[in-house]
């Protein structure tokens, strides 16, 4: 109850402060509120109000822990967006992270999750202390603290300052925002995180890294570099086919959701490249684009990420089980969430009416605004970027048809306990999709605040949303399926038996998850890297196998490659280090002054 009161009172507070943006009473040395905080505050009051409303019937798998945690997470966050000096952001991230970990661990008997936890702790560390770096460094060069003054003067820096300045805070802000080769730790920490946690892990925690880029690298710092634009818009690019390419081949709903995560985080990186490339170069038409596509897929993600998440929780409670090869044949039984969950994988797919096709195609305006007048390099970088982008969607829209078809359309694949679901882990659900269609039908209103935040922006008109306008574009798809319905008239469908050929029809007919996706798996090897082991089993296994059991897979390449030797190497080095902690007084007093010698001469 005290996490939904405190949502309810975020949102209104943020509904207010965009509405009337100088009325909101929040200016002092430690919080302040502008418009472009209270775009966050916003994203952060819906995912939470519908995760504390979804949690009164999630009490079966919600923990003592998970309670207590919860409100200091909620608080943490919001801290961050509001704070206004060094020490009140670095405390409120801080206690974000370690409130997070400890919500992660909810379930800490079950296996995995520890291992899980202590890999998202650690990237936690990492990212707050480049953070902490950075801001040091922001705070020695401008002689202040306060966030105001930085925003008013930090443009005037040297552009070598700048660019440490952008290199440290932009790698904290990267490694919590998931995006690769930073997101070892979102598909491990998400999945194992009860329900409510992992909607709002990925639907407003990780965006307060987006928060970060732009409130200090975009903002106030201004123009660095063209190096660093182009490395976000590569990262972004990378990490959007990357992430939904794994996306595709999870079998685990809530995994197949974290990778779909570091997807939509590349998007929003697109945005940010194009904010920072449009600064970079003067643009401010293309700065105001990029800050469209940001913010609202910052928004739009918040809002349908969540939503999968929840009904992926849903699942998980009603059968016991999130494996889509178990699955099949939900949306007889929970037909509400099934509803949602389709509704929100058109949302992240991209499709229209919804408000996920519309922040993607602003990113598709951005990119092809590198492309006009540009130099051929810049035209083929532009050109290269937006095909990537409709790969993703194509390859997103694959990945939730196969997730939507295998768990709710078709047969149980196997026989499960099926708990009912209370209808308080329902409505919030359909809420959310409500909001997905409402803002893909009216997204004017929202665009219109997003670009007032950048003064003198370019308010784009409607035909940087659409050809035509969205609402008009909402009507005809309407129009449209109201002809497909007249002209199929489904409530006249008759019920017939099966036919397979003679066989009698079981569920292992069905096409399973794997075998959806094995094209792509084959076609992608050299990415995929896919292993495959046949067990023959039976009195005589080799020449008469009374059974076979097939077991296949993908290997991630950054794990295996990059993250399992650089984890050897540094338990190499922690072994071998204890050997310099078991000596003498006298040795300890040499390091003493030796690092004592180090640092004077580094003031010096």
């Amino acid at each position: 109850m005290l996490t939904l009161v405190f949502s309810v009172l975020c949102t209104l507070m943020a509904v207010w402060g965009l509405w009337r943006p100088d009325a909101v009473g929040l200016h002092s040395a430690y919080l302040a509120l502008t418009p472009f905080r209270t775009w966050f505050l916003f994203t952060l009051g819906v995912v939470s109000l519908a995760s504390s409303w979804y949690r009164f019937g999630y009490k079966e798998h919600d923990t003592g822990a998970t309670a207590f945690w919860l409100p200091v997470f909620l608080v943490s966050m919001v801290a961050v967006v509001t704070a206004e000096n060094m020490w009140v952001f670095m405390t409120a991230w801080e206690t974000m992270s370690i409130t997070s970990f400890f919500l992660v661990i909810s379930y800490k008997n079950r296996s995995g999750v520890l291992e899980s936890g202590y890999l998202y702790l650690v990237m936690s560390q990492l990212s707050a202390l480049s953070i902490l770096s950075g801001l040091l460094l922001m705070t020695a060069s401008m002689h202040s603290m306060n966030f105001g003054v930085w925003s008013s003067t930090a443009h005037v820096l040297s552009p070598a300052t700048k660019s440490w300045i952008f290199g440290l805070l932009g790698l904290g802000f990267a490694v919590k925002s998931g995006i690769i080769p930073f997101h070892i730790w979102l598909p491990r920490a998400h999945p194992v995180a009860p329900a409510p946690v992992s909607g709002l892990m990925s639907g407003a925690m990780i965006k307060l890294g987006v928060f970060g880029i732009v409130q200090f690298l975009l903002v106030d710092l201004g123009q660095t570099s063209i190096v660093w634009p182009i490395i976000l818009l590569l990262m972004g690019a990378v990490s959007s086919l990357l992430g939904v390419l794994y996306a595709l081949m999870e079998q685990d709903l809530k995994r197949l959701l974290a990778y779909s995560s570091i997807e939509n985080i590349g998007i929003i990186f697109l945005g940010l490249g194009i904010m920072a490339l449009g600064i970079q170069l003067n643009h401010t038409y293309m700065e105001t684009l990029g800050l469209l596509a940001a913010l609202f897929h910052t928004f739009n993600h918040a809002i349908f990420k969540s939503q999968l998440f929840l009904a992926a929780g849903a699942v998980e409670q009603h059968t016991g089980t999130l494996n889509a090869e178990d699955l099949g044949g939900l949306i007889r039984t929970i037909p509400g969430v099934a509803v949602g969950f389709l509704a929100g994988s058109m949302a992240i797919s991209a499709l229209p009416p919804f408000n996920g096709f519309i922040s993607e195609w602003i990113t598709f305006r951005g990119l092809l605004s590198m492309v006009k007048g540009s130099a051929v390099l810049w035209s083929v970088f532009g050109l290269s970027l937006a095909l990537i982008l409709a790969m993703t969607g194509a390859l997103a829209a694959m990945s939730f048809v196969k997730a939507s078809g295998v768990i709710f359309l078709g047969e149980p694949r196997r026989q499960l306990v099926k708990v009912p679901i209370p209808r308080s882990m329902t409505w919030p659900i359909l809420g959310l999709a409500a909001c997905n269609l409402a803002f893909g039908v009216v997204p004017t209103p929202v665009l219109r605040i997003i670009s007032s935040m950048i003064p003198g922006a370019v308010t784009p008109s409607s035909a940087v949303t659409l050809p035509l306008h969205a609402t008009t574009t909402a009507v005809i798809l309407l129009a449209v399926l109201c002809v497909v319905m007249a002209v199929a008239r489904p409530w006249q469908l008759r019920t017939v038996p099966r036919w397979s050929c003679g066989r009698t029809p079981d569920a292992a007919m069905q096409f399973t998850s794997a075998a959806f996706t094995k094209s792509v798996r084959t076609t992608l090897a050299v990415i995929y890297r896919p292993h495959r082991n046949l067990t023959r089993i039976g009195r005589y296994p080799q020449d008469f196998p009374q059974r076979l059991v097939y077991h296949g897979g993908t290997t991630p390449i950054w794990e295996r490659y990059v993250y399992e030797p650089t984890s050897r190497l540094v338990w190499w080095l922690s072994k071998n280090s204890t050997r310099i902690q078991a000596g003498p007084v006298r040795l300890y007093l040499i390091y003493l002054l030796g690092t004592v010698a180090v640092m004077l001469l580094f003031l010096h």
